[in-house]
């Protein structure tokens, strides 16, 4: 990330909140049509396919309805929600990604130093980036778990609208449901989002140190000279593009069960505004309930609905969000030193 292998050429907290934050910007504005797309079919409980049943019966077919019933204006609806929970997440990820690392290395370095007992294996390895990631996961789904309800309930709403405002749907949710109302769902959120972002990073980094292995091997003398200041090596846009795509398709394909199941708990509640897109799931029950009803009443192909705009989002939405991350951080250690 912004930092090499010694742990120099660091930023300070802020300029890693600050790169996180702008990176989950673009990241959001890329992928918000894909996400309403995802969405929506993860909530039908009718199968995505041709059927007198489904509403949604494919990719394009969703498309066209959604811009013939509720104009292309739908793509973007929960759009500021969305931003919101994706800039406040990714910062307070990336954030807490590096402190966790930084901490890592300085637990690695006093055992090392000890010489009682062996240092730990993980500084740079992909256990470590998989432990670092999960904390770091953590800490972003709990502060955002709020706005990703309120993001999830205006994508689900159709014609008339539920909810008006952002204003409008905090007071409404925290009138009918109280605070927990903001909560729905954090549970598989963060049985979800803990080793999803792990995996992201493990993936992300496993595979740019190949890279640099590679390159170390064909053409060492290069290599050593296009590293930056304190050791740090620079990660190319063309590399991070295709690294955190790698990352974003292969973690959430592991954990994609878990985000249908998150998704349908929360829209709990919230019911009378899906009457005219399909059946209405069970409201009661936590997580393994939700997820054996699914599969009981919709098949167990269910658990994977809306799994191809989800696989297209992540590659664009993870490639993004590393990639503008690694060149604000690249351009940020530049000033730095210049």
């Amino acid at each position: 990330m912004g930092k090499g292998q010694d742990g120099k050429g660091v930023l300070s907290k802020n300029e890693y909140l600050f790169a996180g934050s702008v990176s989950g910007f673009v990241a959001r504005a890329a992928v918000q049509p894909l996400d309403v797309l995802k969405i929506r079919f993860q909530l039908q409980m009718e199968p995505i396919k041709v059927s007198s049943t489904s509403k949604y019966q494919g990719l394009i077919q969703a498309i066209k309805c959604i811009v013939r019933e509720e104009g292309a204006i739908a793509f973007w609806k929960g759009h500021v929600p969305a931003q919101m929970q994706a800039v406040a997440f990714t910062g307070v990820q990336f954030l807490s990604f590096e402190v966790i690392s930084s901490w890592l290395r300085e637990v690695d370095s006093i055992l090392v130093s000890d010489k009682k007992i062996l240092g730990l294996p993980l500084t740079y390895k992909p256990l470590g980036n998989f432990l670092c990631g999960c904390g770091a996961g953590t800490v972003a789904a709990v502060v955002t778990q709020p706005l990703d309800v309120l993001r999830t309930r205006f994508i689900a709403q159709g014609e008339p609208k539920t909810y008006s405002s952002i204003s409008h749907a905090a007071v409404r949710i925290m009138t009918r449901e109280g605070p927990r109302g903001f909560f729905r769902g954090l549970a598989p959120s963060l049985l979800l989002i803990a080793p999803q972002t792990g995996m992201q990073f493990a993936i992300y980094h496993t595979f740019n140190q190949m890279v640099d292995r590679i390159r170390d091997y064909l053409n060492p003398d290069v290599i050593e000279k296009s590293q930056g200041r304190d050791g740090y090596r620079p990660v190319g846009a063309f590399q991070s593009v295709i690294a955190g795509g790698l990352a974003g398709m292969g973690s959430k394909c592991i954990v994609y069960p878990l985000d249908m199941v998150k998704k349908r708990m929360q829209v709990r509640g919230f019911e009378e505004a899906r009457v005219q897109f399909g059946q209405i799931p069970n409201r009661q029950g936590g997580l393994l309930r939700c997820l054996i009803e699914i599969r009981q009443i919709e098949g167990a192909s269910a658990i994977f609905k809306g799994l191809r705009p989800t696989l297209l989002k992540s590659f664009v939405s993870i490639s993004c969000r590393f990639t503008v991350y690694e060149q604000i951080c690249r351009f940020l250690l530049y000033y730095n030193h210049s």
